[in-house]
């Protein structure tokens, strides 16, 4: 019986480790294709480089098979929206070419967020993609808020927030325009050149700055900026 009870352990640990190793190395080779998109899309995105079809076409074939590998890695998802979607960014909202990618890609961002919640980036994401797609719905929304919430003081998130607050305007509710408003004042604190600048070009720098004519430095900033 003792026999018996010690080969059932022995066979349980090894198939333990075995699965532990199979893990082990499904990550690895997940991280082989991921790791070099993640480092081109990052490149992509900051404006060193671009990228043609070939490249997109690439770089969703290798995150496609980093997925099949890792499938509950959250930046893995994320990645794999932004090559989806990518392509079509500079194409307008409501486009009926990059309708349909816009769509694969929500998925995978919603995925993202469902696997880490706390990663403001990825919830911008969702909020982007769904202003892409003119879904100005509940879970549009939330991501706006989330996105914020998670990072309120990172510069490119307060920036989409901003941008996408100010064009959805009329289709926000009161509470929705106040915290729009809130994170610019928020903005106008950490970047107020780049904030100044993108709520000159929506037209509401003279209500933005009379909105915060008490708060002396950014009343200080207004006043620079209309010098210009």
């Amino acid at each position: 019986m003792n026999d018996t009870i010690v080969r059932i352990s022995v066979l349980f640990c090894i198939l333990l480790l075995l699965c532990m190793i199979y893990i082990s190395a499904s990550w690895g080779l997940a991280d082989m294709y991921y790791s070099p998109a993640k480092s081109e899309l990052r490149s992509w995105t900051i404006g060193e480089r671009e990228l043609n079809n070939t490249d997109w076409d690439r770089l969703r074939a290798d995150l496609s098979k980093a997925l099949e590998l890792d499938p509950y890695h959250p930046k893995i998802h994320e990645h794999y929206a932004i090559a989806i979607e990518g392509r079509f960014s500079k194409l307008p909202q409501g486009d009926s070419e990059a309708e349909n990618f816009r769509k694969q890609a929500l998925n995978h961002y919603i995925k993202s967020v469902s696997l880490r919640p706390s990663w403001p980036y990825a919830w911008s994401n969702v909020m982007t993609v769904k202003f892409r797609l003119g879904q100005i719905d509940e879970e549009f929304i939330q991501a706006l808020h989330i996105a914020e919430t998670l990072g309120p003081w990172e510069p490119g998130i307060q920036k989409m927030v901003i941008d996408i607050g100010l064009i959805t305007w009329p289709r926000l509710s009161y509470s929705d325009r106040s915290f729009v408003m809130k994170t610019i004042s928020h903005a106008l604190e950490k970047q107020p050149k780049a904030a100044l600048s993108l709520v000159d070009r929506h037209g509401v720098l003279d209500t933005v700055c009379l909105i915060n004519k008490d708060k002396e430095k950014i009343a200080e900033y207004c006043k620079q900026y209309k010098k210009k």
